[in-house]
């Protein structure tokens, strides 16, 4: 962005934040950009002059003391909030927050101006006309701005309110979204999904229309749905996102990911390198092309893309695709030293920890392995991988009571895994109430590595 383009974008917010600071709940916290980018620009810098000029006329007009500390103050104001724009921008937004900043000298500047009007134009009649005036401006921006204080006192509020005002708000979604899943939290994810359609109804939009807001919450639902491991849904989703709003990247980048993940890996390579050439998040792109290939069974080149896309910065799913490829690729030191950091970062990953019990099982290290799928089996008590292996790395082990009673609990948990009835066999359980769903994809001692369980559901 040129300097012009960044003096404009400076105005602009530094006018929006004046007018929050006089109406904080009328304008969203953190404004878009504005496409005309140059016209705001200007009628910014416009009204922000003409705001100091007729302060100063008005100084001089009265010629009073209080007239001149009005206008003193409003100068103040005005820099105050040039200051804050700078301030309350990137990582440290959203801008309402400097609302309470600017507050003092504008408000002061108000109340001062007010009473001077009122010294001037009511006349001796009006007694204590000037203190009323006073003390009306200040009662006004005291409402105003202690009325919005729990919605300014909250990051998260303000990004709600910024979503609620623009469906199509992309840094509110991902200031939302980021910490839950960074945390893991996929109910709140799609909670978070539920909420943002909810504002911004599918019904509500008209229909050719480019519908923006709807397509932003529809490829978040997506994207929840796909960490929910959802694959048709979250397809379905990205399809509709794709579909309403062909220009938005975002939407292509989730598309790609829930193509590869539902097998369409044909389509979802088209579609991420046809990304990638507009500009796209390399990233996201990357990553999604990796799945592809490696739902393709072209191993070589997932494991290749999903280091490039690493390398682009991608994070955890890329991550830990990469761990499964290397495991795959019988890479158990290349596996271990992608796997470490994320079980670093998150000790109660589940995936992350039955990926490195993998690793220790493929080695022989039985009490390493045993350890790692019990910490995955805590972290997560629904990982049918982590309690299949363990079944049988005890039956294996000639620890015969511990196998069969994981055996039995992956038989009541997961009746309908076609492995429970050669799990059974195997460890010598009885069935049970287990669907005997035909002969399992997998003998005793082939195990999978987990990968993202928006990519598949565990150990396939």
């Amino acid at each position: 962005m040129s300097w012009l383009a960044e003096l404009a974008l400076h105005l602009i917010r530094a006018l929006h934040l004046v007018a929050l600071t006089v109406a904080p709940t009328w304008l969203s916290p953190e404004p878009l950009p504005p496409r005309a980018l140059a016209l705001w620009g200007s009628l910014s810098a416009i009204a922000l002059a003409a705001a100091l000029g007729l302060s100063a006329w008005f100084a001089a007009r009265l010629e009073t003391r209080l007239a001149r500390n009005g206008a003193a103050l409003l100068w103040v104001a005005m820099a105050t909030a040039l200051a804050a724009t700078l301030y309350y921008r990137g990582p440290r937004a959203p801008l309402a927050q400097g609302v309470f900043v600017v507050a003092v000298p504008l408000w002061a500047a108000l109340a001062t101006l007010a009473a001077a009007a009122a010294e001037h134009w009511l006349g001796s009649s009006f007694k204590h006309r000037r203190m009323g005036a006073a003390i009306l401006m200040i009662g006004l921006g005291s409402v105003q701005v202690l009325g919005a204080s729990s919605l300014l006192g909250s990051r998260e509020r303000m990004w709600w309110a910024a979503l609620r005002r623009d469906g199509a708000h992309l840094r509110a979604i991902d200031e939302l979204t980021t910490p839950l899943l960074a945390q893991r939290k996929l109910d709140e994810l799609d909670g978070v999904a539920a909420r943002c359609l909810k504002m911004h109804p599918l019904a509500a939009e008209p229909a050719g229309s480019a519908a923006p807001a709807t397509c932003a919450c529809l490829a978040l639902r997506a994207e929840a749905r796909l960490h929910a491991r959802n694959a048709g849904a979250a397809l379905r989703d990205a399809e509709a996102a794709r579909e309403r709003c062909p220009e938005q990247k975002g939407a292509r980048a989730v598309l790609a990911e829930a193509l590869a993940v539902a097998g369409r890996t044909e389509r979802a390579e088209a579609e991420a390198r046809a990304a990638l050439e507009q500009g796209g998040e390399p990233s996201r792109l990357l990553y999604a092309l990796a799945l592809a290939h490696e739902r393709a069974g072209r191993l070589a080149e997932a494991r290749a893309e999903a280091e490039r896309a690493i390398e682009a910065g991608a994070g955890r799913k890329a991550q830990l695709l990469a761990g499964a490829l290397a495991i795959l690729a019988g890479d158990l030191d290349g596996a271990q030293a992608r796997l470490t950091p994320l079980a670093q970062q998150d000790p109660s990953d589940a995936e992350v920890l039955y990926n490195l019990a993998l690793i220790a099982d493929k080695r022989g290290d039985y009490n390493g392995a045993r350890q790692g799928y019990l910490a995955a089996l805590k972290a997560d008590p629904r990982n049918a991988e982590a309690r299949y292996n363990l079944a049988l790395l005890t039956f294996r082990a000639g620890i015969v009571e511990e196998s069969r009673h994981h055996a039995r609990k992956f038989l009541e948990i997961f009746p309908d895994d076609p492995r429970g009835s050669q799990l059974a066999r195997t460890t010598g359980t009885p069935l049970g109430a287990a669907s005997s769903g035909g002969s399992p994809p997998a003998r005793s001692g082939a195990r999978r590595p987990a990968q993202e369980p928006a990519a598949s559901s565990g150990a396939r």
